[in-house]
């Protein structure tokens, strides 16, 4: 493979997952730096949709572009003359470029213009004084070809692309490729234009990042001033008042941003109380710290703030922490107020706690976990902990369960909670649980002293493990002298009146690592996990991913996790424990049950459960949306004549007052443009009318919910509990794009109920 740009030789530069399934490699240029991905055959599908899914900058850019291109023009180009965007997309540009009196046409072979009717369908040759083509450069397959052409319109090409930065980064070092969308294909360096300007003659005048001028001209060199694209960007601090103020602006790499805008663009804001890590460092922190893992640079991460009880947290890059006092039980009233006083500083929207605590007033998701305490009969009134569970319980917005039985067990335990409030996300497995090798497992008992084939015990010091029913059954095995046993979890914790079910076998009590626990799983007969109650069952979860037997109960979620890949023995079934671990040893049965753990621990990941919960977490925040079953938006123009509004109004409430679904529907009012306190006396006019005109009382049907500013997250949950956008003769076309519904399916109603 030779480089698109130079023809020198490329070397293999990365490999990784494109539109989060394709395995792609990338190659770079040894002599002008071009990155390149291999043949992208996937890029049909990556252009379902002409503008990418998360371009959510995509009006705030166009503004920016626009007074650029404005500057660029006046100061080193006849501005009465035609100009053309290349790629023009919804036409946004060029309907900027028109307003303020410049010759501006579009041409786009894959997009319709929405904001333009000056679209070409074949752009005239050498017709034009300068070419645009913003955020195209990096979409060309062949990069050569598509420049040419473009110089057939004009000799002068002012354009975006984000350069390569020194320090090389690879796909999964810098977001400017954006492998989940499959587009950016041609990465560039400033070497690599002036490769592209020696090849077609012409001088090259970059800003050194972002905006880069083709130009047969030979222009003053010192144009960085005007080429710096930082400068076109403050329109914000003198537009976020009007139509635009909630539009979020994303200027590619790190930018600084207008501290207002930075603040807006991380709504919303969740907080998430690491309690849990000044306690104990078992399961539950396991879940955690996976979580966070997992979030680490996503656009999530964005918006989550981990507080930290004194340092406890794992501190994972690319998450943000809020260092806070420890916890303390004794004082609950006191937590609360303090934690209330985190949400209000920090205005967040949401809150969730490792381990039940929870603000006053603030919303919050409830994190189950298990109902042990309440389905094993604990006294939970004189136990501040689980006192503490309940008034979280009682005062969630909305409940996340790591498995369907505690999830079952939760809406018995407390029958007002809504199921559909309920959300239920499996744990997942680290990486590094895998089977390993006869080598490896060797070197683990070399290092530990183990001699004899051993059975494994996890966490038996809680009384609920039920470790009596195994010692009982293994105390009667005829071959017991001929095995160990290893204790490992709680630090290896081992009660002293077992040692009666014992003599003459020799316990190990470990504290392990996951990576030699791991090995203590694979080198293991069997796990032996006769728990009374599991809110899931981790330790199951990774024997099973280690390839090693499990022997277990058929309580609460263990079959949920293990499934048909382990031997199941009632809590109370001595003889049956004991038959278990004869049948275990059978090569056939262990060779059947390590085959059937493995593939049922492929179903279970880390990353779906982040997945899973941080929707979860998102659906949350729109709960004040009020959604229900059938859910439409509208996006009124706020600038458009009072009268006229209030006629659209009075005709959409009225169609849906008198529907005869109307208690199923929710319409939501897009505020872009104008006050909350504003829309809701316009809207209580609205309501009036109707309810004196024609008698139609609108509070009680339909819901009615305004919807301020939401982030992309938020939208894009949003759009999937959305039935249709219904039109208005003076709708917000730029708040519809922005919100990423321009292509939701539009309703028309009428003021007789008629979709």
């Amino acid at each position: 493979m030779k480089c698109k740009i130079c023809d020198s030789p490329v070397q293999h530069f990365s490999r990784t997952l494109v539109l989060e399934k394709y395995e792609v490699d990338y190659f770079q240029c040894k002599n002008c730096g071009f990155v390149q991905t291999e043949e992208p055959y996937w890029l049909e599908e990556a252009y379902k949709r002409p503008i990418a899914k998360s371009d959510y900058g995509l009006v705030s850019r166009n503004i920016s572009f626009a007074r650029l291109t404005a500057s660029v023009l006046a100061n080193l180009f006849n501005i009465r003359a035609k100009f053309l965007d290349y790629g023009s997309g919804y036409g946004l540009l060029v309907r900027l470029m028109r307003d303020m009196g410049i010759d501006f046409w579009g041409y786009d072979r894959y997009c319709e213009s929405l904001f333009a009717t000056e679209m070409l369908d074949e752009p005239e040759i050498d017709s034009f004084e300068l070419v645009t083509a913003f955020e195209v450069f990096e979409h060309f397959v062949n990069p050569l070809q598509d420049i040419e052409k473009i110089l057939q319109f004009s000799k002068n090409i002012l354009f975006s692309t984000e350069l390569l930065p020194p320090s090389n980064p690879k796909p999964d070092e810098w977001g400017y490729y954006v492998p989940h969308e499959g587009q950016h294909i041609a990465i560039y360096t400033v070497d690599a234009l002036t490769e592209i300007a020696q090849k077609f003659n012409l001088h090259l005048y970059t800003n050194q990042t972002f905006i880069h001028l083709l130009s047969e001209r030979d222009l003053p060199q010192d144009l960085h001033k005007i080429l710096d694209f930082s400068r076109y960007c403050s329109v914000f601090q003198e537009t976020r008042s009007t139509l635009w103020s909630d539009i979020q602006f994303n200027v590619f790499g790190d930018r600084t941003l207008d501290k207002t805008l930075e603040a807006n663009s991380k709504s919303p804001k969740i907080l998430i109380d690491g309690i849990f890590f000044q306690y104990y460092n078992t399961g539950i922190a396991r879940v955690w710290q996976s979580l966070l893992e997992e979030w680490s640079g996503s656009e999530f991460s964005k918006h989550i703030l981990v507080l930290d009880r004194e340092n406890s947290a794992p501190k994972v890059a690319g998450i943000e922490y809020l260092t806070i006092p420890q916890h303390n039980y004794g004082d609950t009233d006191a937590e609360r107020a303090l934690l209330q006083q985190i949400c209000d500083e920090k205005g967040a929207t949401l809150f969730v706690s490792t381990y039940y605590t929870t603000p006053i007033s603030t919303p919050s998701v409830f994190m189950a976990y298990d109902m042990i305490p309440e389905v094993l009969g604990a006294d939970v009134e004189n136990n501040l902990m689980w006192r503490e569970k309940h008034y979280g319980i009682q005062h969630a917005s909305a409940y996340i369960s790591i498995s369907q039985n505690t999830a079952r067990d939760l809406l018995q335990c407390f029958p007002d909670i809504n199921l559909e409030l309920v959300t239920v996300a499996h744990c997942g497995i680290k990486a590094i649980f895998t089977p390993a090798s006869p080598e490896e497992i060797a070197q683990f008992k070399l290092k530990y002293g183990i001699t004899k084939p051993y059975f494994i015990l996890v966490g038996i010091s809680s009384g609920y493990k039920n470790a009596q029913l195994f010692f009982e059954a293994f105390s009667q095995l005829p071959t017991r002298i001929g095995f160990e046993l290893v204790s490992t979890g709680n630090r290896g914790w081992y009660d002293e009146a077992w040692r009666q079910y014992t003599p003459g076998n020799t316990i190990f009590t470990l504290q392990l690592n996951d990576e030699e626990l791991r090995l203590a799983y694979a080198g293991a007969v069997a796990l032996v996990y006769p728990s009374l109650y599991e809110g899931f069952g981790l330790p199951v979860l990774e024997a099973l991913a280690c390839g090693c037997p499990v022997i277990t109960t058929p309580n609460a979620s263990i079959p949920e996790v293990a499934g048909e890949a382990a031997i199941y023995v009632k809590e109370d079934n001595i003889e049956g424990m004991a038959n278990a671990l004869c049948e275990v040893q059978k090569p056939s049965v262990r060779q059947s049950l390590i085959a059937k753990g493995l593939d049922r621990a492929k179903q279970f990941s880390w990353k779906k459960m982040s997945e899973t919960v941080s929707a979860a977490l998102i659906e949350a925040t729109l709960l004040p949306l009020k959604l229900r079953e059938a859910n439409f938006i509208i996006f009124p123009d706020w600038t458009a004549a009072e009268e006229e509004l209030i006629g659209e109004f009075q005709r959409v409430l009225k169609g849906i007052a008198i529907h005869p679904e109307r208690d199923r529907i929710t319409l939501l009012i897009d505020t872009t443009g104008i006050a909350e306190e504003d829309a809701n006396l316009f809207l209580s006019a609205v309501a009036m009318n109707l309810l004196m005109e024609e008698e139609i009382d609108v509070s009680e049907s339909a819901e009615l919910s305004l919807v301020g500013q939401l982030a992309p997250l938020q939208w894009e949950k949003l759009r999937s509990r959305l039935q249709g956008r219904i039109s208005l003769k003076y709708e917000n076309k730029l708040a519809i794009v922005a919100a990423g519904l321009e292509d939701l399916q539009v309703q028309l109603i009428s003021d007789d109920g008629k979709e």
